[in-house]
């Protein structure tokens, strides 16, 4: 302010743990390196992914729950498209090509279901039913 020659900066809640991780860090090189390795395999394409694909760059939405409502949609979508590449393997044999036949019919049977089953719990839970709802006849 106006009456203070100096700023004041308050530390987090959690700065004892930002300092252990922070001396962790710089007391072993080895562990930072494969840390680094760790997080660019693993946090961000998941990070990458979202904001690219997944409209995560801007939520257009208002209010926490929506935004909350946003991200949970977003990262379901992301858990369909890993499980699906999962469950869905190339091979190259004759046998194995007709077999991966069989399954990719199955497989989209599944993917049907789990499509029909998040759109009925999405269409129940995001939105406000009142059941109890007492309408006046008179």
């Amino acid at each position: 302010g106006k009456s203070t020659k100096f700023k004041k900066i308050d530390d987090s809640i959690h700065k004892e743990h930002y300092d252990r991780m922070h001396q962790k860090l710089t007391q072993n090189p080895h562990y930072a390196k494969k840390m680094v390795r760790v997080r660019s395999k693993t946090v961000e394409p998941v990070i990458g992914t979202l904001v690219n694909f997944t409209n995560m760059k801007r939520v257009n939405t208002r209010g926490i729950k929506n935004a909350n409502k946003h991200v949970l949609m977003a990262a379901l979508t992301y858990n369909l498209k890993k499980y699906l590449k999962f469950i869905t393997k190339k091979t190259k044999t004759k046998a194995g090509i007709v077999c991966e036949n069989e399954t990719k019919a199955q497989t989209l049977l599944k993917t049907a279901f789990t499509d029909l089953k998040s759109w009925f719990l999405s269409a129940l839970f995001f939105t406000n039913y009142n059941f109890n709802s007492k309408k006046n006849l008179a």
